[in-house]
């Protein structure tokens, strides 16, 4: 099966890499002031990040904003960090925001939107991701229907950690799949390499 460590390495390199990229912010040293419980001193420090361009920062502001645990909910707020954070193609961002588009979470609901954005994250390596499109391609909702590359994603979620989800998928799919279609799909889970974009 996949090289689960060199996937996690990777994807490590893809959701935190992006966060240095503003020079002298970055979304590392925030979480350092947010976890010595400096909290609104971290969303300050975040804020000037993102204005800097620091994709990490933009996400984890609009964490922040949405959650509600240290500043009042803001869905507008929260909503433009998300999208800032997505647009870097942070992987986080973009499996968030194409949840928002899923369920309809302070937009219109659009499931060829969030499809699109599931399979940009589950490209870089994101679980959830992961799952959530395999879901879609196996039905064809919002995205053309295509069972192996369906297999092949909810396979790499399993590995990942959607275990209990993926495996009733995969026991499902697998009823109604050749052999040939199953062989080909574990391939392309075993090559399977995340791109940074």
């Amino acid at each position: 099966m996949t090289n689960i460590k060199n996937l996690l390495a990777m994807l490590a390199v893809v959701t935190i890499g992006a966060s240095f990229t503003a020079g002298a912010y970055s979304e590392r040293e925030g979480l350092d002031i947010y976890q010595r419980g400096h909290y609104l001193e971290a969303i300050e420090y975040w804020k000037k990040a993102a204005a800097a361009g620091d994709t990490g920062s933009a996400y984890r502001l609009s964490e922040e904003y949405f959650d509600a645990k240290i500043v009042k909910r803001d869905f507008k707020v929260a909503f433009k960090y998300l999208q800032q954070a997505a647009d870097g193609n942070d992987a986080r961002a973009l499996t968030d925001l194409a949840s928002f588009y899923d369920y309809g979470t302070g937009v219109k609901k659009d499931r060829k939107k969030a499809a699109e954005l599931y399979l940009r994250a589950a490209k870089m390596g994101m679980p959830a991701a992961m799952f959530n499109v395999a879901s879609m391609l196996e039905t064809g909702d919002g995205i053309a229907m295509d069972k192996v590359e369906a297999y092949k994603f909810y396979l790499l979620s399993r590995d990942l950690g959607f275990a209990p989800f993926a495996n009733k998928a995969l026991e499902e799919m697998a009823a109604n799949m050749s052999v040939e279609q199953i062989v080909k799909a574990e391939d392309l889970a075993d090559n399977f390499v995340p791109n940074a974009y």
